[in-house]
């Protein structure tokens, strides 16, 4: 199977790395100069939980695409706001075969991959997986973590690469399943990140610190559970206790991981928070439940970005 990753970060270059290192055809194709830089000189260089992997990866850029000949899979990690940009840069290795996998951040991904294939041949879900970019072709990550995803349509042929996909993962150290009821998880991860990634990135804090405070903590989980109000509303029945376990394993294990959206206000980025609370928000208003906590945060965080855009 040929598979291409588009959105090359921390996480695009974590499950390219692994499924490199475990023998599959992978290209990644990078569109920041310096980290496409360094893994051509050296590889990319992966920290999982204090051991070190220096891998060969093949790595393109945008120009260079079609090189990599037609994508039995293209992968996309990309953020929501970069995705049609990514996927026209991808276009030359997609034909009427391809199928697109999307574990983005937030709502309404394959809706925006639809825009490039029919249905019919996307994937999408979600992922837990942490990773960090150290330095440029140096990624880290650490913890346990799961990532899930099923076919959007009823096409044999996708749900059978969706399998296929969902192995390979496993066998590279990705520890991945096919979830036919994966809106559930999607909305959860939804509901924790307009909680955890907003507040990180308001208070320049890690998980930890910010569970630490019982303050902070009774926020987090009350934002939380108005995502879970909304999801309901939209006929998803979010399971919250098994969210409040894992804002524990959080707590507890990934104390030091900095979320996605601080890392985009420390270097004065657009964030993803239209994806998540923006969202969250919309759906809230369309549905009929109020989500006063969520919409703060959203209003913060614009209110930080107009700081720096």
């Amino acid at each position: 199977m040929r598979i291409m990753i588009v959105g090359v970060g921390a996480l695009g270059s974590y499950f390219g790395g692994a499924l490199a290192e475990a023998g599959h055809d992978v290209t990644l194709l990078v569109r920041n100069h310096a980290h496409r830089a360094a893994m051509r000189e050296n590889g990319l260089i992966l920290h999982r939980d204090g051991t070190e992997a220096r891998i060969p990866v093949t790595v393109v850029d945008s120009e260079a695409a079609g090189q990599a000949g037609i994508a039995d899979i293209v992968l996309v990690f990309t953020k929501t706001g970069a995705t049609h940009a990514v996927l026209a840069d991808a276009r030359p290795v997609i034909d009427e075969t391809t199928r697109l996998v999307s574990v983005q951040n937030g709502l309404g991904n394959a809706e925006m991959l639809a825009d490039f294939v029919p249905m019919d041949r996307i994937i999408y879900g979600t992922t837990m997986a942490p990773g960090d970019i150290v330095a440029p072709g140096v990624v880290r990550t650490h913890g346990q973590h799961v990532t899930q995803f099923c076919a959007a349509g009823t096409d044999p042929g996708t749900a059978a690469m969706a399998d296929d996909l969902a192995r390979m993962l496993t066998d590279a150290g990705l520890q991945t399943r096919v979830n036919p009821d994966v809106d559930r998880v999607i909305w959860a991860k939804v509901s924790f990140n307009c909680a955890m990634n907003s507040l990180c990135a308001l208070l320049g804090r890690t998980p930890g610190p910010l569970l630490d405070d019982p303050e902070t903590k009774a926020l987090v989980l009350a934002t939380i559970m108005e995502g879970c109000d909304v999801a309901a509303a939209a006929g998803v029945e979010v399971d919250r206790g098994a969210l409040r376990d894992t804002i524990e394993m959080v707590h507890r294990e990934h104390r030091d991981h900095k979320p996605s959206m601080l890392v985009d206000v420390e270097n004065g980025r657009r964030t993803e928070i239209e994806s998540l609370n923006g969202a969250v928000v919309a759906a809230g208003e369309r549905l009929g439940v109020p989500t006063p906590r969520v919409q703060t945060l959203l209003a913060l965080i614009h209110a930080r970005e107009a700081d720096y855009l």
